[in-house]
């Protein structure tokens, strides 16, 4: 994924969208370039001819005036950016980008989010502007990292990416590891490997990660039972959900609740 540095994205509007079911537009063509940053759910697009589903961690970029076709498959919450760019776009940009650094992703969803209920003025279309601009920093330095160790992303990001989409697809349920890496041809450990060279983490840590951004979803958004929420984000019990929560977030999903909650 080549991406430019010279380019940086200037805002004109945001808009947050919860839980949508259905899009009200099946398909769209905008004036300007945008945006769908999705915190929550799956949806399906084309864009011209690049078409798939995305999720959390992936960033939907649609040029100006180009078909936009898209279908929710499971309620969406998306941050909707119109943008312009700085200088013109050299070469065309990739539709999708996703996103590996989930915990800085999911500290800007989450300040984007409390600005979103915010009256609408300059200071807070600048500060959207700023985490829109981070977000672009993001894939860019990801992108830098790609390059920067020569990977060689032809053949494996066809095989892991096919891995990744069905660990996302099935992250809230039984996951099997092991057999998924037995239906790619490859040993666990060979597995691994591949799947840390292209998104910087294990397939377990790309898991768990999926699995507790719900779980602070439903922490702040619910009053469901930490047993509840456990049942709900792939966890066999709420002991179990706890002690893999404080490993990762640092602080127990009770204390996480009170502290975050307004």
């Amino acid at each position: 994924m080549l991406l430019s540095s010279c380019l940086e994205p200037l805002v004109i509007s945001q808009v947050f969208w919860k839980q949508k079911k259905a899009f009200q537009l099946a398909e769209d063509r905008y004036e300007e370039w945008v945006l769908f940053a999705v915190t929550e759910g799956r949806f399906q697009y084309r864009i011209g001819e690049a078409e798939g589903v995305a999720g959390f961690g992936d960033l939907v970029i649609c040029p100006p005036f180009m078909l936009f076709e898209r279908e929710v498959l499971e309620p969406l919450s998306f941050h909707f950016y119109r943008f312009d760019w700085s200088t013109a776009p050299e070469s065309q940009l990739p539709v999708v980008i996703p996103l590996m650094d989930r915990s800085r992703l999911a500290s800007n969803y989450h300040y984007l989010e409390r600005l979103s209920a915010q009256p609408a003025d300059d200071v807070k279309l600048a500060r959207m502007g700023h985490i829109l601009k981070d977000l672009w920093q993001m894939a860019m330095i990801e992108a830098d990292q790609v390059r920067t160790k020569h990977r060689s992303l032809i053949e494996t990001d066809a095989c892991i990416e096919a891995a990744a989409r069905k660990i996302s697809e099935k992250a809230f349920g039984r996951v099997v590891l092991k057999q998924l890496s037995e239906e790619l041809g490859q040993s666990p450990v060979q597995f691994t490997r591949r799947f840390q060279a292209v998104y910087g983490q294990t397939p377990m840590d790309y898991l768990t990660s999926l699995r507790l951004h719900k779980a602070q979803t439903l922490l702040l958004e619910t009053e469901l039972t930490l047993e509840q929420i456990a049942e709900q984000c792939g966890y066999e019990n709420g002991f179990y959900f706890s002690r893999m929560f404080n490993k990762k977030i640092k602080v127990s999903p009770s204390a996480y609740r009170k502290s975050h909650r307004i």
